[in-house]
């Protein structure tokens, strides 16, 4: 078992660690189950899988796009990594497994983000002399993330988009800054988030939009866990400023970090 956001690595348990009943199973949809599927389901093909684990030695990656472009391997499957840049003529079918994996994450992006990858991963299609075809598997086809890439309609997309944050008065209508505060620690963690945010609040503009602390969306990492407060203002100024001023005179407790990331691309 490995963790790509950490990379700890340890042995599946061959029993249960609470209970010690044997019998586990390997749950999940990632792409090492669904290599296994597409091998049962198409024996006469040969298939290739790029991911972060099967890449990892020098040269491999380019290795395996060659054997694709040759005609060596027919099926070509991944995570992200083979949804952009790839220019493959004979490509007459992309599929999309399990879509939702980005759309659900808690990001006031994420929508925007699906739509990106889908129609990125849908052009790796029909770019020969041959109409190619894309199928996505979706639990919630009706999203507008979803529709909108079914029909490449990035006016709809934007439009929908543009309309949501203005409403809730997300980038780029304000500026945000998403403060992480991290330790070994869940309750001195949380206690300390709420210590700093009860000093920072009086410094605050009333147009600053504040949120409580809460766990980040990834809660622990590395054996850290990790809190979130998330500021939103039309100047970034107005965050900056008492928050620099506040952070200059505060005691942070012994193994306790923070990191403040202004006008943040991702809040994972």
């Amino acid at each position: 078992m490995v963790c790509h956001v950490c990379d700890y690595q340890a042995e599946p348990p061959s029993e249960c660690p609470g209970c010690g009943k044997r019998g586990l199973k390997l749950l999940g949809v990632g792409t090492q189950k669904l290599e296994d599927e597409v091998r049962r389901r198409f024996p006469e093909a040969q298939v290739l899988r790029m991911d972060s684990d099967s890449m990892r030695r020098p040269g491999s990656h380019d290795r395996a796009l060659e054997q694709f472009r040759s005609g060596e391997a027919q099926i070509l499957l991944g995570t992200q990594m083979i949804a952009k840049v790839l220019h493959f003529p004979n490509v007459t079918l992309v599929g999309v497994v399990y879509a939702d994996s980005a759309l659900h994450l808690p990001d006031f992006r994420a929508g925007e983000r699906t739509f990106q990858l889908l129609t990125q991963v849908a052009g790796r299609a029909g770019r020969g002399d041959v109409m190619g075809e894309v199928f996505v598997q979706t639990f919630t086809p009706h999203h507008p993330s979803v529709q909108a890439a079914r029909r490449l309609y990035y006016e709809m997309m934007f439009d929908q988009e543009v309309e949501f944050r203005r409403e809730l008065s997300y980038p780029p209508f304000t500026h945000l800054v998403c403060i992480t505060v991290r330790g070994p620690s869940e309750q001195l963690v949380e206690l300390t988030c709420r210590d700093l945010l009860r000093r920072l609040r009086p410094k605050l503009a009333e147009s600053v939009i504040c949120s409580d602390p809460s766990p980040a969306p990834i809660a622990r990492v590395k054996g850290k866990y990790r809190f979130q407060v998330i500021l939103r203002a039309f100047r970034t100024g107005d965050m900056t400023n008492p928050l620099r001023e506040v952070l200059k005179g505060f005691m942070w407790p012994k193994d306790v970090k923070h990191v403040v990331d202004v006008d943040a691309l991702s809040l994972l």
